[in-house]
């Protein structure tokens, strides 16, 4: 047995010897591994038997059969002498030969391999790219849920507190809260967005600054966090990079700050925020707020213990849950705790938009890979005596088509270097569009992800279509091809895999452009909801006033008064008024009770959105006035508490009835506040255009004031004209005060409507390519009959047909391939826009409308497509067409 076992398997040196020889050059292999293997053989013999050598014999002889690799390298010059570089030079001939067919096959692969590229690039920086933080994976959001909502709160300052203390899986549990602060201490005032963080929240990252340090745990404390933190940017921009700066007061609001840190570039320590923090300062809890279980303020984050799953910290924060609830009866109602991946969360909205666009640029890039196939399958036919000729100088088949795929790749690698190229561009072209529904968008790059996937596709897209043309190469058809009319049935086989192609191109379009249609028509729709309110030359200018400075709500309502005065007597301003939060910006919400109705549980409580606005704020945006009246001066702090609802609020609870005389008490903003109701308004979309729209209450500023504010001015005329004086005017009041967000009402629209101008936009560009490779392909295939079947129609000419008889025969045919491609590529659209369910508005994935419209336009298109070859088919001279053949 012992003896048959080494028969049949070769000592480990020779194993090595031929393992080598696999980078010989193949016509010297046989020989150099006889040389190579009979040296070792006559050393091992001069060594005796090999189980009797010990192992540094072994070693020696294992050495010995390395030098053959060295031997193997200095043979690689020969190689070029091998039949794989004979077929490089021969595709390279080729294509340098027709520059057209190059161009164009390039071009075609070119776009496809770039759309397929530049999608994967964001999914690569969006999905699979792991945040920049340590250990990222171990980060999670916790967030709150009450009954079957679906959208998740934040938490309460008393929940965050008592994870912090409750929890063993997770560790490093930290806080934030959004804000704003103003920046007074240079030439001018600015305003930037602040996150103030408790002093564990780096650490919760694993982020460290790149000078200074973060906060001390003492530093959260009320007298001990005039301490901040910087932006790497904010510190170059306003503050020149002072290395010194460390240690240096600056002025936010009308305090004094000491400079302890300053991030790293590019550091972002919230992505679920579009925006930018710039400044970082202490969380601190004031007044009540560290028992506070109603105002769902916190972002809590926290990271898991080295031992520790996520269905370990889950099962934790259910019975934190459960026990809070018990603990605070009718507080929170129906609460669920949730321990969600940082990364997960951050991504879960974009997933399903994600593989649309997928779906999208893989049909793309068939199409594209379809065209090509067409086009090599059209040059194949001129050289079918060529491979005829190769094949009797005794080229086998799988030389003949090892020939073929070396084109195919050699023509998928410039495909895939211009896809490259193409790809940098449109990540340049993503980024200024800055789809703010992205997040990360702006960390898109090509990394070794994307490299080693553009060339994967390139290699995988030159197999598919260089086989096209390998698998039409005649079996026993040689002497057949060396005829002159030799074409018979090499000729039907290709043209059965050049219609086939084309249905399949017609498919992927059609599917593509029936979710791009949708979304178009989405959109529309979405532009056409009634926003209830007139944006036209009304300007919006973001005013939060500095606690620090107005801590007062007496001082808080005397300086926007004086404001207001002297911005609406400027020149061109028709009104002037304020408001707590934006249309199209959200903002807060508050359960509610109507007096004198019965008593609702508190988990079933209704919940309406609320905004502090003045007198004018109505009569500036042109919301109309539906019954009672608006707010007046009269409306003061002293007076009796009045509020104006919207319209959904009175048709929800007093449909049929008159709301104005009934009093509401709000219930989630400090105590118990009742006002009475003194008018109702039009509706006005809180959040966007495409959102439900929402009770709203509206309080007058008066008797509800705050810093954060939003100046809307509507003017004569382009409200650009007036901005100059409004500052000045604003500045004139107080010279410290910053103002931000300076921007038209119709860009607030714009903006809310971004994420799907641009999901519309790059679906459309792939559909738009999708149909014009089409329409290529259906030209060049009927092109192509048409040529081949010159003869054909010239007799049928010579025999009394007509031109309109041989241009419908043309139609006709094109026309077949175009229906059954129709049919699949609606079977396919109806299956595949289901995924683009959540991304329309106001119809339907299997709207019929749309359906139908594009395939109309398919097929109009198509039609052109078949009518130019065809109306080049009627030229043909019967006498010339006959004497050819």
């Amino acid at each position: 047995m012992r003896a048959r076992f080494k028969r049949q398997f070769p000592k480990p040196y020779l194993w090595l010897i031929r393992f080598v020889g696999l980078i010989v050059p193949r016509r010297l292999r046989a020989d150099w591994r006889q040389e190579w293997e009979a040296e070792l053989r006559h050393r091992e013999a001069l060594l005796a038997d090999w189980d009797k050598l010990n192992w540094q014999s072994k070693l020696n002889l294992f050495w010995r059969s390395t030098s053959a690799f060295w031997d193997a390298l200095w043979l690689q010059p020969q190689r070029w002498e091998e039949e794989m570089f004979q077929d490089l030079r021969i595709g390279l001939r080729l294509l340098r030969s027709h520059p057209g067919f190059t161009f164009v096959a390039v071009l075609a692969l070119g776009l496809g391999i770039g759309a397929t590229t530049l999608i994967f690039s964001v999914v690569n920086a969006v999905l699979l790219r792991p945040l920049p933080f340590p250990q990222s994976d171990r980060i999670v959001r916790i967030e709150e849920r009450h009954g079957q909502a679906t959208r998740p709160l934040n938490l309460s300052y008393a929940t965050f507190l008592d994870l912090r203390s409750q929890t063993g899986a997770i560790e490093h549990v930290a806080a934030s809260r959004f804000g704003t602060a103003n920046l007074t201490d240079g030439a001018e005032p600015e305003q930037v967005n602040v996150q103030s963080v408790t002093a564990n929240y780096f650490s919760a990252l694993g982020i460290t600054p790149v000078l200074g340090r973060t906060f001390l745990p003492e530093e959260d404390l009320p007298d001990r966090s005039n301490v901040a933190i910087l932006s790497y940017q904010l510190w170059q921009r306003r503050y020149g990079a002072d290395p010194n700066l460390i240690g240096k007061t600056i002025k936010v609001g009308s305090s004094n700050a000491t400079v302890i840190g300053v991030m790293p570039p590019g550091f972002r320590s919230s992505y679920l925020f579009a925006g930018q923090y710039d400044l970082w300062t202490p969380l601190v809890p004031t007044g009540s707020l560290s028992s506070n279980r109603r105002s769902h303020l916190l972002g809590v984050i926290a990271r898991l213990k080295p031992d520790s799953k996520i269905e370990q910290a889950q099962s934790e924060l259910s019975m934190i849950a459960n026990r809070i609830e018990r603990e605070n009866s009718g507080v929170d109602p129906d609460m669920a705790l949730n321990a969600i991946g940082l990364q997960t969360r951050l991504v879960a909205p974009l997933r399903q938009t994600l593989i649309v666009f997928l779906c999208a640029v893989g049909s793309l890039l068939l199409i594209a890979c379809a065209n090509v196939a067409n086009l090599l399958l059209a040059r194949s036919a001129s050289r079918e005596k060529e491979m005829a000729i190769r094949a009797a100088l005794g080229a086998g088949r799988l030389r003949l088509t090892r020939q073929l795929l070396t084109e195919g790749m050699l023509l998928a690698s410039l495909g895939g270097a211009a896809g490259l190229l193409l790809s940098v561009w449109g990540i340049k072209l993503v980024s200024q569009l800055d789809p703010s529904n992205y997040p990360r968008i702006n960390e898109v790059s090509i990394d070794w992800r994307v490299l080693g996937f553009s060339f994967l596709i390139s290699m995988v897209t030159g197999v598919l279509f260089g086989l096209a043309p390998a698998l039409q190469l005649p079996k026993h058809g040689l002497y057949e091809t060396l005829k002159e009319g030799g074409r018979g049935s090499t000729s039907v086989r290709r043209n059965w895999l050049r219609q086939s192609l084309v249905v399949a191109e017609v498919a992927l379009a059609l599917a593509l452009l029936i979710g791009a249609g949708l979304l178009i028509n989405s959109f529309m729709r979405l532009m056409q909801v009634n926003r209830g309110f007139d944006p036209t030359n009304v300007l919006a200018i973001n005013l939060n006033l500095p606690f620090s400075k107005y801590p007062d709500s007496t001082q808080q309502t005397a300086v926007l008064k004086q404001m207001l005065e002297r911005v609406s007597a400027v020149p061109g301003v028709r009104s002037a008024g304020l408001i707590s939060s934006l249309p199209f910006n959200g903002g807060p919400a508050t359960d509610f009770v109507v007096e004198d109705r019965p008593p609702i549980p508190d988990n079933q409580a209704p919940i309406a959105d609320i905004r502090i606005v003045d007198a004018n704020y109505f009569r500036t945006m042109s919301i109309p006035l539906r019954s009672g009246r608006t707010f007046t001066e009269g409306d003061s702090a002293e007076a009796p508490r009045a509020m104006i609802i919207n319209e959904e609020l009175a048709r929800r609870h007093w449909p049929g009835e008159n709301p104005l005389g009934q009093r509401v008490t709000m219930k989630d903003w400090g105590p118990p506040l009742t006002g009475e109701i003194i008018g109702v308004v039009g509706d006005v979309k809180a959040d966007g255009l495409d959102s439900d729209t929402r009770p709203m209450i509206y309080w007058p500023y008066p008797q509800f004031p705050g810093i954060f504010n939003n100046l809307v001015v509507r003017t004569n005329g382009d409200p650009a004209g007036v901005i100059a004086a409004v500052k000045s005017e604003i500045w004139a009041v107080d010279r410290e005060q910053p103002l931000s967000r300076i921007q038209r009402m119709e860009e607030v629209i714009a903006t809310s409507v971004a994420p799907r101008r641009f999901n519309m936009l790059l679906l459309g560009v792939f559909a738009v390519l999708a149909l014009a490779l089409s329409a290529i392909g259906i030209y060049g295939v009927i092109s192509y009959t048409v040529a081949q079947r010159t003869h054909e129609i010239g007799i049928r000419l010579a025999l009394g047909a007509g031109p309109s008889d041989v241009r419908s025969l043309v139609i006709r045919q094109g026309m077949r391939l175009v229906f059954v491609g129709g049919l699949i590529g609606l079977a396919g659209a109806f299956a595949l826009t289901q995924l683009m369910a959540g991304l329309l508005f106001g119809i339907k994935a299997t709207d019929p409308a749309t359906f139908l419209s594009v395939t109309l336009l398919l097929v109009g298109i198509a039609w052109m497509a078949c009518y130019l070859p065809a109306r080049r088919a009627t030229k043909v001279d019967p006498l010339t067409a006959l004497r050819h053949e």
